[in-house]
C-alpha cells in the first residue's frame, strides 16, 4: 500500500481501536526513546524490518526530528553494504537506557532472536514489538502490537452497497451487501502487517506525541462522539 493510501486510511480509522492503539503505540516509540540515535529495529535474519525503518525514517525527517533517526540492526550486512545498512549486532551489546528496539516479527520468532531481545533488555533498553501474537516475544516486550487482534470479526458487517441512483432512504433489505470475501479481504489489508507499519510510521511524527496520555484519550473520546477530528 503507497503513502497516499494509507494516510487516506489512518483518517478513516480516526477513533477506531485499530487506529487508537496503532497511534499510542507510535507516541510511546517516541517518548521512551530520549537518547539522541537510540530507536533501533530488529527482526528475524529472512525478514529484517527494512521496509519500515525506510518509512520511520521519511516520516521524522520530512517533520524535522533528527535526534531518534532509526537505525535497521542487521544480523550479518555484507561488507560492501552502505552506512545506514551496515549496523550489525554490536549495535545491540551498545544499547541501554534512554533507547527502544522495536521488533518486527510476522512469524513466531526463534529462540536465537529472543536471546537478543532479553540481553537487551536487561541492559535497560525499552523494547516494544509487532507481531502475531507470541506469548514468548510478548514476556519480552514493554509494550506490543498485534495487528490482527484489533480487528473484530463484525470489522465492516454494517456496510452496504448502493448502486447509482439508488435513494440513500429506500430500504436495502440486504440486496446490495458488499460480499463476505470482499469484506474479508478489507479485514486481512486493515489489520496486515504492512498496513500496521504504514500506521505506525504515520503516526510517530506527529505533533502531540509529548501530550498526557490522559489528553490524547480524551481528543480520541471526543472524535469518537463527533466522527470528526477534534
Amino acid at each position: 500500500m503507497d503513502l497516499t493510501k494509507a494516510t487516506l486510511l489512518r483518517e478513516m480509522l480516526t477513533g477506531t481501536e485499530l487506529g487508537s492503539r496503532t497511534t499510542e503505540f507510535a507516541h510511546s516509540l517516541r517518548r521512551f526513546t530520549t537518547r539522541t540515535g537510540g530507536l533501533m529495529l530488529f527482526g528475524p535474519p529472512e525478514d529484517e524490518p527494512w521496509h519500515l525503518t525506510a518509512h520511520l525514517d521519511d516520516e521524522l525527517h520530512g517533520a524535522g526530528i533528527e535526534d531518534i533517526r532509526p537505525a535497521l540492526v542487521r544480523w550479518a550486512p555484507p561488507p560492501d553494504a552502505p552506512p545506514h545498512l551496515s549496523i550489525g549486532l554490536d549495535r545491540l551489546r551498545e544499547a541501554g537506557r534512554g533507547e527502544s528496539l522495536l521488533v518486527v516479527a510476522e512469524n513466531a520468532p526463534a529462540d536465537t532472536l529472543l536471546e537478543r531481545i532479553d540481553d537487551v533488555r536487561r541492559r535497560g533498553t525499552t523494547i516494544f514489538s509487532i507481531d502475531n501474537g507470541s506469548k514468548d516475544l510478548a514476556s519480552l516486550s514493554h509494550e506490543s502490537l498485534v495487528p490482527e487482534l484489533l480487528v473484530p470479526n463484525s470489522f465492516g458487517a454494517g456496510w452496504v452497497s448502493r448502486p447509482v441512483g439508488q435513494d440513500h432512504d429506500e430500504p436495502d433489505h440486504g440486496r446490495h451487501a458488499v460480499p463476505e470475501e470482499t469484506l474479508t479481504a478489507l479485514r486481512d489489508a486493515v489489520a496486515g502487517f504492512e498496513m500496521t507499519q504504514h500506521l505506525v510510521s504515520l503516526a510517530v511524527a506527529d505533533g502531540d506525541v509529548l501530550q498526557p496520555r490522559w489528553r490524547l484519550r480524551l481528543r480520541t473520546f471526543i472524535e469518537r462522539l463527533s466522527g470528526e477530528p477534534a
